[in-house]
């Protein structure tokens, strides 16, 4: 289970222009909950503030107050045990391309404290349910943005986590590497972990999210099923509910 209660983080920014420095909310007040067996999409615009949120819940950065609970665990009180127990996919985050996918695994077994040879198996399997057992052994630097990104999910789930952050997973890729996301993200769910995922993707959302929130200046709205999101807003999609916020209608009833 993921739980955040209360979430706020800020930032120092320098103005470009005037060289000033201002304060900016990111996350202010964010509290969910996202059960085993449950995949949250949590949504917003550039610049939200959700990215932020799920690094907080990676671990990659401290909230400045607020609470983080990991399967039990408090992410201040034991930071190094939470993080072990989220899988997280950046959206930013590449591949080494002098590896081949079974070097690169190994790699981060060990950083994962995974032992070696259950890491192998773990691996394979990965790249197997990924469809990427042909290439295991080819060097990355020829590969398709699909391909990078199914490594990159193997990565992140080979030390077996119970929570799953996965930011854009689906970005640039083609619709048949995006259903193979979209089917492990069912996978990962029925085999009861606590999923989060973020997009851009709105009928990905409607095909496997059981809840959604969305942030909107760094204030999370929503937090219910897509449908009962449009049915609060009196809205037939998702991008109306965008709009809506961007016109400043966030007294909306979600």
């Amino acid at each position: 289970m993921i739980q955040l209660t209360d979430l706020y983080k800020s930032f120092l920014v320098k103005d470009k222009r005037t060289r000033a420095r201002r304060r900016i909310e990111a996350v202010r007040g964010v509290t969910l909950e996202v059960r085993p067996g449950e995949i949250y999409g949590l949504l917003g615009p550039n610049g939200a503030g959700k990215s932020t949120t799920l690094r907080m819940v990676a671990g990659l950065m401290r909230p400045d107050r607020g609470r983080i609970e990991i399967c039990g665990v408090d992410a201040a009180a034991r930071p190094e045990q939470a993080r072990a127990m989220v899988g997280y996919l950046s959206s930013d985050l590449g591949v080494y391309h002098r590896f081949t996918p079974r070097e690169l695994l190994k790699l981060f077994g060990e950083f994962q404290g995974v032992e070696a040879r259950v890491a192998e198996r773990r691996g394979i399997a990965l790249l197997e349910r990924l469809g990427l057992t042909d290439f295991a052994d080819v060097r990355m630097e020829g590969f398709s943005s699909g391909q990078k990104q199914k490594v990159s999910i193997a990565r992140a789930l080979l030390h077996d986590p119970r929570a799953v952050v996965f930011d854009e997973p689906t970005t640039g890729l083609d619709v048949l590497t995006a259903k193979t996301v979209l089917d492990l993200l069912r996978e990962l769910r029925a085999e009861g972990r606590s999923v989060v995922v973020s997009t851009h993707v709105m009928p990905m959302v409607e095909a496997v999210c059981d809840r959604v929130g969305i942030i909107f200046d760094g204030v999370l709205h929503g937090d219910a099923p897509p449908r009962e999101i449009l049915r609060r807003w009196g809205v037939a999609t998702l991008d109306e509910v965008f709009f809506s916020l961007a016109a400043g209608d966030a007294g909306s009833p979600a």
